[in-house]
């Protein structure tokens, strides 16, 4: 079962503000995530696609923000 982005960023925004009293730092962080998840699409035969949940298959980013269950 993969996370859809926005409850990725809710949970590490918890997990951040659980560990961090830097609320600028959290911000940056976060932003930066959604930025990485904005560009989560991939190419299959001549088409673009972005998932609606999870992140594509062989993003990058997949196995460190859905990689854990």
């Amino acid at each position: 079962m993969d996370l859809p982005p926005k409850g990725i960023i809710k949970a590490t925004g918890y997990w951040l503000n659980r560990n961090n009293n830097n609320r600028d730092i959290i911000n940056q962080l976060l932003n930066i995530l959604l930025t990485i998840m904005q560009q989560n699409y991939f190419q299959y035969k001549d088409k673009f696609y972005q998932p609606e949940r999870g992140m594509g298959m062989g993003s990058p980013i997949s196995g460190t923000v859905v990689g854990y269950r």
